[in-house]
C-alpha cells in the first residue's frame, strides 16, 4: 500500500519555528487511560516555594480539587489551594500534527487584561495524534500485527498505519486518532524533518470525518472497500 499511496512528503518541513499540519513531532504523551493518581505535596520550601516532597495516592473526588486553606503553595508550578498535581505515566513519542490553533497576540487585548490572559491564550496549541510501535515476535506490544494490517487497509478509522522510515519512525507504527490531545508542544518537543504526504492527509481527513459521524467523500469510501479486500486471510478472520 505504501508504494501505491506514498505516506510521506518528499520535501521535508523545517525543524524550527511552528510545525505545519501533517508534520511529525516528538513530544511527551501522557497515558490518560489509567486511573488518576495524586502527588500529594506535603512540604514546600518555606522561602522560595519552589520545591516539594510528598506521596502518590489515589484520587479522592470528595477531597481533591477543592479549596484547602491550609495547603502550602508551590509557586514555581502555580499550585494553589484548589489545584492538584497528577502523577501520570508518559513517554516521548512521535506524533502527527492534526490541527493548529493560534494564540492571541498581546496587542489585541486591552492593556489591563493582557497579563491575566497571557498564560491561557498567548501561545499556539496543536492537536497531535501519538504513534505506537507495532509488536514483533520478539517484542509483543498492544498494537499487534493484525491490528496494524487492518489499520493499513483502513478497517479502523481511528488508526493510521505508518511504515518505518529512516531514523525518525524507527518501527512500523500506528497513529491513534482516538488518543489525540491538544498541547502547546513544550520542551523537550522536537520537530522532525518529516510530514505526511498530501495524499495521506486526504485519506486521514476522511477518517476524521468518519469519526465525527459525518459523511466522508466517495473516493475515501471506495478506497476503504478496495483495501479491505487486500487483507491477508489471517488478518481478515473474525471481521464483520
Amino acid at each position: 500500500m505504501s508504494e501505491v499511496l506514498p505516506p510521506y512528503d518528499q520535501d521535508p518541513p523545517p525543524t524550527s519555528g511552528q510545525p505545519k499540519i501533517g508534520q511529525i513531532v516528538r513530544t511527551v504523551v501522557p497515558e490518560l487511560g489509567m486511573a488518576w493518581k495524586i502527588f500529594d505535596a506535603t512540604r514546600s520550601d518555606q522561602t522560595s516555594h519552589d520545591s516539594a516532597s510528598g506521596a502518590i495516592r489515589g484520587a479522592n473526588p470528595q477531597h481533591d480539587w477543592r479549596p484547602k486553606p491550609n495547603r502550602l503553595p508551590i509557586f514555581r508550578l502555580g499550585v494553589g489551594e484548589a489545584a492538584e498535581l497528577l502523577a501520570l505515566k508518559s513517554k516521548l513519542r512521535p506524533c502527527i500534527v492534526l490541527a493548529t490553533a493560534d494564540g492571541i497576540p498581546d496587542l489585541r487585548l486591552p492593556q489591563p487584561q493582557r497579563n491575566i490572559a497571557r498564560e491561557a491564550f498567548m501561545r499556539p496549541s496543536y492537536l497531535v495524534a501519538p504513534l505506537f510501535s507495532v509488536g514483533t515476535p520478539s517484542e509483543p506490544r498492544s498494537v499487534t500485527p493484525t491490528i496494524a494490517a487492518r489499520a493499513e487497509c483502513l478497517v479502523y478509522p481511528q488508526l493510521v498505519f505508518l511504515p518505518r522510515t529512516g531514523g525518525i519512525i524507527r518501527n512500523d507504527s500506528v497513529a491513534r486518532l482516538d488518543r489525540a490531545f491538544w498541547t502547546t508542544l513544550p520542551k523537550p518537543t522536537e520537530l522532525e524533518a518529516m510530514s505526511l504526504s498530501r495524499l495521506r492527509m486526504g485519506i486521514l481527513h476522511g477518517q476524521l470525518l468518519t469519526l465525527r459521524g459525518l459523511a466522508a467523500d466517495q473516493d475515501y469510501i471506495d478506497l476503504v472497500e478496495i483495501l479491505r479486500t487486500e487483507l491477508a486471510e489471517e488478518h481478515a478472520e473474525h471481521l464483520e
